[in-house]
């Protein structure tokens, strides 16, 4: 079932390496940018579990000030950004991570890490746990606009471009709804992983013929 995969993609967070991130702290980030800047947060509609910016940019360009979004963004950006890396010395492989890359690689696959965190996030993570230099490519939700990243397709659309592959060739592990989303709706294909934030009865209730694996590194178990 994998003979047309050309290239393997991991989340990083919950799927790859084992993380500590203040998710709380990342959550408010946009809300008390928004409280700095005088735009009032709880009165903007947000559509979507993972809060697009749209509704903040919309705000401000019926307000006149549609001019201020970029600065605004990359304030937000900066935050997240630190916020991920207090804790990244505290990462760790989940098992078989790094041989699982390694064997993955002698096969002649191609590697990725797509991630919602920052590029310098996922990119010092890999270098933390010595393993960057196997990986093909490294794309985080500032490869492109904010509202692209993972859960939307696009996010494995700049994922399969950087790679060099189509996105249906493409064999993508996550621990999150927002992977799954991303992967199925691009026209990869996806396994999940209960590493993470998914138990088995969660991921079956998104799709009863999801292949499920313990952690990312079993991957190669399958082929």
């Amino acid at each position: 079932m994998f003979d047309r995969i050309k290239a393997v993609g991991f989340d990083l967070d919950g799927t790859f390496l084992n993380t500590h991130v203040d998710y709380a702290t990342i959550d408010r980030a946009d809300k008390e940018a928004c409280a700095r800047h005088g735009i009032p947060f709880d009165e903007l509609v947000f559509t979507t579990e993972k809060r697009l910016r749209r509704p903040i940019y919309d705000w401000l360009k019926a307000h006149r000030r549609a001019d201020e979004f970029p600065a605004i963004s990359k304030e937000i950006d900066r935050k997240l950004t630190e916020i991920e890396l207090e804790f990244v010395h505290e990462a760790r492989p989940f098992p078989n991570s790094i041989e699982c890359v390694k064997e993955l690689k002698a096969r002649g696959l191609k590697v990725g890490l797509l991630t919602r965190g920052s590029y310098e996030y996922g990119d010092t993570a890999l270098k933390g746990a010595g393993i960057r230099e196997s990986f093909d490519a490294v794309v985080g939700r500032d490869y492109a606009d904010y509202d692209d990243a993972k859960p939307s397709p696009k996010a494995m659309y700049y994922f399969a471009e950087e790679l060099g592959v189509e996105p249906s060739e493409i064999l993508y592990l996550g621990d999150n709804r927002t992977d799954y989303y991303s992967a199925r709706d691009a026209g990869a294909t996806f396994i999940g992983v209960l590493s993470g934030s998914m138990t088995k009865e969660a991921w079956l209730k998104e799709d009863p013929n999801m292949i499920l694996i313990q952690y990312a590194g079993y991957v190669t178990s399958l082929f």
